[in-house]
């Protein structure tokens, strides 16, 4: 039986420490919005960009954005947004060399003031140092003994919280009440449906819990060729709309997914697979010259959906920037799949996928058909510090996924379109 690491446990009780450090966040706040930022744009990845973006679009706060992308357009969309006189910047990372996370604050300490900026990491980090020595506005210490995908109720969650005005105690209050018993019988559940699969649907307003739950799902369980494929669902959704109710619900599925990692004997704690797809992106770039190379072969969208088995999922993930557009036609995209194959259609925009469900494509059970979109860039956006461009840095990752992919022996197609409105290429038949 697999011993999950006794470092890693600390999410238990980041209701109690977060209702503590609230007073501090909330004076934080106020000192910004005195100091005229009355816009936030967290840079973050994962754990440390889903949480926020939850809380924002549940309780309707306009005036806080999530950047987690490399993709050009996805960058000039958030620094138009984001008045460089005006806005707070949340670089958030645990480990403090998330290199997304970096390639973000490269680009916009370059518009803005360092007391224009604030750090959620580990203590000790390069982010904190750095921090630290440009006179950041603060520095806030992620928990070190809570991974990224549990930290919602810790500063990770909670700081954006506040920074929008929102109900931090009563959410907190209602996520020491969580029921834990009910929770794990959740996730035993789910560890026991044959099908493998965990559909996700929430009611609005909190319809982008399904996002956070997704990351914690695939990321917990996929590994050691086990897991539970969880697909976000755009059918009825029962259960609660109360954005109250955010703090219980995050503490609800963190129970119940480190009881599905029992049931299925992982460490719900690590992530072992992540590591590949970024070792394989930086040798893209360190290649003569710093350009990334051209993707491998893989199959064809007709051959990767004739291999399609009953039990199998489709993963369709595209490194584009997420726009209404973009939703509409990869909405679109998953519904001819299904019901070309009789899959379940995930869908995913990279990079932002390969910190949610990345672990789980190649760490968990060889069920998956991924579908990899790329695009030319329209423009590009240099990183001097990184010796590379956005559209280099995307284009790397999106590369290095697919090797790491095809490296699992995982069935790929991959569909790189030159004219991005026509998308007839990635038809299943």
């Amino acid at each position: 039986m697999t011993t999950p690491d006794p470092n890693r446990w600390g999410w238990r009780d980041a209701p109690a420490r977060s209702l503590a450090e609230w007073p501090r966040l909330v004076a934080f706040a106020a000192e910004a919005r005195a100091a005229g930022l009355d816009q936030v744009l967290v840079c973050g990845m994962g754990g440390s960009s889903l949480a926020p973006r939850v809380l924002a679009d549940s309780f309707g706060a306009g005036k806080l954005r999530v950047l987690d992308s490399t993709d050009p357009g996805a960058v000039r969309a958030a620094e138009r947004w984001a008045d460089p006189s005006r806005t707070l910047f949340v670089i958030a990372s645990k480990s403090g060399t998330t290199v997304e996370s970096l390639a973000a604050l490269h680009h916009f300490s370059r518009r803005a003031s360092p007391d224009h900026f604030a750090a959620v990491t580990d203590p000790g980090t390069p982010l904190e140092q750095r921090a630290r020595a440009e006179g950041w506005r603060d520095v806030f210490a992620h928990p070190a003994d809570v991974g990224g995908r549990y930290a919602a109720l810790t500063v990770v969650g909670m700081l954006p919280l506040a920074l929008i005005g929102g109900p931090g105690p009563a959410l907190l209050d209602r996520a020491r009440a969580v029921d834990q018993s009910e929770a794990r019988e959740l996730g035993a559940r789910a560890a026991g449906d044959p099908t493998g699969i965990l559909r996700l649907a929430f009611p609005r307003p909190i319809q982008s819990l399904a996002l956070w739950v997704e990351q914690l799902v695939a990321e917990s369980t996929g590994k050691s060729g086990r897991g539970i494929v969880p697909v976000v669902d755009d059918g009825p959704a029962p259960g609660t709309a109360d954005p109250l109710d955010l703090g219980r619900e995050f503490l609800r599925w963190e129970h119940a997914a480190v009881e599905m990692c029992r049931q299925l004997d992982v460490d719900p704690f690590d992530q072992p697979d992540v590591e590949a797809a970024k070792v394989l992106a930086r040798a893209e770039l360190a290649r003569p010259g710093g350009a990334p190379g051209d993707a491998p072969r893989t199959l064809t969208p007709r051959e990767l959906a004739s291999t399609a088995r009953p039990g199998d999922y489709v993963a369709v993930l595209a490194y584009l920037p997420q726009t209404p557009e973009h939703d509409a036609r990869l909405a679109a995209l998953r519904r001819l799949w299904r019901g070309a194959t009789g899959c379940a259609v995930t869908t995913g925009y990279g990079p932002r996928y390969l910190h949610s469900t990345g672990q789980l494509h190649k760490g968990g059970p060889d069920t998956g058909r991924f579908l990899v979109i790329t695009a030319d860039p329209d423009g590009d956006i240099p990183i001097p510090e990184m010796n590379t461009t956005f559209a280099q840095l995307e284009h790397a990752q999106a590369v290095g996924d697919i090797r790491a992919l095809l490296a699992r022996e995982r069935r790929v197609a991959h569909v790189h379109l030159r004219n991005p409105e026509d998308w007839s290429a990635l038809a299943p038949a």
